[in-house]
């Protein structure tokens, strides 16, 4: 009889492509409840999308497991293997503390993870804890690395990754009626898919005491004039989100979006051109004096800082995201306020949060300069609906859904000019709250982070590159009110502001420093609204 001719040492083993499939799909089974357990109440189940929601979590999930380890092999099976093993193990203990104690792995749970001491980690050691990790974890990180995994040739594993990362693209633009859904849920989800909660988590974690603990360059002194001023000086940037222009009656909108400030004197400048398409770089660049020739990074320290350093008392309060490394006297987010209010409190997700008792704060101030900067949530989407009050949803019927491809171009629209609406009744709040501080000059700017698609040419929210970024996404409205007193003491009127064109992202700087009659080496006087007409 003759005997089996054995394999030679190469064709011996688990092909790679077998392995991580079978390496990924086990992720998935063991790994996967808290995710599900967020994901199914949401899913538009029993509907087609909903399944084809379910679809497309766990395609992407596996795909991109895949295509991380197809990287890593291509640079050595073993390391491969050494980091599939590690993964492994580190989501079993991420699995036990989240299930155990319902955390969710966001980067502010990185961060108390460190910040946690030797002590404190002995004290969660549990029984349950360690039949979590040999079971879930080190059983299966010791099948991985006594695996025989079959290494094929060099341009079969650069092949992998490539064909790994066609096929998902490819799956995701035939799926792209989920994209809204993920944009939706994709805060709370991050924080549960494991391991890439824990693994992009922990490189935001550090990218974030990078940004908080860089080195600010601190800008020039600034002289005032006057010195001290005769009346108390207040100047609110209110910094809006996803408003677009177009979608503005005081633009000459035709339907009436602006009805609250239309009547208090409020001055639309010309619209004009974002920096950016998304909130961090816009509203980084909207707060530094270099402008549009800002990076998002900019190490100069941004306007509130500056006027906190001049002795100005500064106010910050937001219900957004994307807040550069700020310096104030006083910040504050919306859960923070609603915890301090004691009447007529609005709930924390609502923008008014941010108007509420601002009155008192400001007549009750001893300082001759203040500053206070608003950041609302304004008309982010796709969830557009949930962003006033029922008794503003004046345009009907609205889109009630973050699957907006699914409503119609009216009921869309409706949406969004609700918001636009709301946010013109919340100004008007602000500038009734301003007209009444007694002994006060007081005024107002309101600029866009960016504008916003909504459907046009099938594209919907914003964050394209400028490059290619629709007129929508940049055109971005830009008011200013000015109390009586205020253009008195200035000798200005609305028609003296009004420059031929403007760049709403570099103007509030330099205005704001004209406003408190602030100069110094960094000041520029053709950026100043307050300055031009004279």
């Amino acid at each position: 009889m003759n005997k089996a001719t054995p394999l030679p040492p190469a064709k011996r083993g688990i092909p790679l492509f077998w392995f991580v499939l079978a390496v990924g799909l086990t992720n998935l089974v063991l790994f996967q409840k808290p995710l599900l357990a967020y994901a199914i109440p949401n899913f538009n189940l029993p509907g087609f999308q909903g399944w084809v929601q379910m679809l497309s979590m766990q395609v992407v999930q596996l795909w991109l497991y895949g295509f991380i380890m197809f990287l890593l092999a291509l640079i050595s099976v073993r390391l491969m293997k050494v980091v599939a093993a590690i993964l492994f193990i580190a989501n079993a203990m991420a699995l036990y503390f989240m299930l155990s104690y319902t955390v969710e792995l966001d980067r502010s749970m990185i961060a108390n993870i460190f910040n946690t001491t030797p002590n404190e980690s002995f004290a969660f050691i549990s029984m349950g804890m360690v039949l979590y990790v040999v079971f879930l974890g080190l059983l299966p990180a010791a099948a991985i690395m006594l695996a025989k995994v079959r290494k094929p040739k060099w341009y079969w594993r650069a092949l992998f990754p490539i064909a790994t990362l066609l096929t998902l693209a490819g799956f995701l633009f035939a799926t792209s009626t989920t994209w809204l859904w993920y944009d939706k849920h994709a805060p709370r989800m991050g924080s549960k898919v494991l391991p890439w909660s824990y693994v992009v988590n922990l490189g935001r974690h550090f990218n974030y005491l990078a940004l908080a603990n860089r080195t600010q360059i601190d800008l020039p002194a600034a002289t005032f004039t006057p010195a001290i001023p005769a009346r108390k000086q207040i100047v609110v940037l209110v910094i809006g989100e996803s408003a677009r222009s177009d979608n503005f009656s005081l633009y000459g909108y035709a339907r009436n979006t602006n009805p609250f400030t239309a009547a208090l004197g409020i001055v639309a400048l010309p619209q004009g051109i974002s920096c950016a398409t998304n909130t961090i770089a816009a509203t980084a660049c909207l707060l530094t004096h270099e402008g549009h020739e800002a990076s998002s990074r900019t190490t100069f320290e941004p306007l509130p800082n500056y006027l906190t350093q001049q002795g100005i008392e500064t106010f910050y309060r937001t219900n957004n995201n994307g807040v550069p490394p700020i310096t104030v006297d006083h910040f504050a987010h919306a859960a923070d306020i609603k915890a301090e209010c004691d009447t007529a409190c609005p709930e924390a997700k609502d923008d008014a949060i941010l108007n509420w008792n601002l009155h008192a704060l400001l007549q009750d101030s001893d300082s001759d300069r203040i500053f206070v900067a608003l950041h609302p949530w304004g008309s982010h989407g796709p969830s557009y609906w949930d962003n006033y009050p029922p008794e503003f949803a004046h345009f009907q019927p609205e889109c009630k859904t973050v699957e907006v491809a699914n409503c119609t171009e009216e009921e869309l629209i409706n949406a969004y000019d609700n918001t636009i609406r709301y946010m013109d009744y919340l100004l008007a709040d602000l500038i009734t709250q301003l007209k009444a501080i007694d002994n006060a000059d007081t005024a107002m700017i309101y600029v866009s982070d960016h504008g916003q698609s909504l459907g046009e040419n099938g594209v919907y929210l914003h964050g394209l590159p400028n490059a290619i970024a629709p007129e929508v996404q940049r055109h971005v409205p830009f008011l200013v009110w000015m109390s009586d007193s205020f253009k008195a003491s200035r000798g200005l009127t609305n028609e003296d502001i009004m420059p031929e064109e403007t760049f709403p992202h570099d103007f509030p700087f330099h205005s704001i420093m004209g406003a408190f009659g602030m100069t110094s080496d960094i000041y520029k006087p053709e950026y100043d609204i307050f300055h031009i007409g004279r």
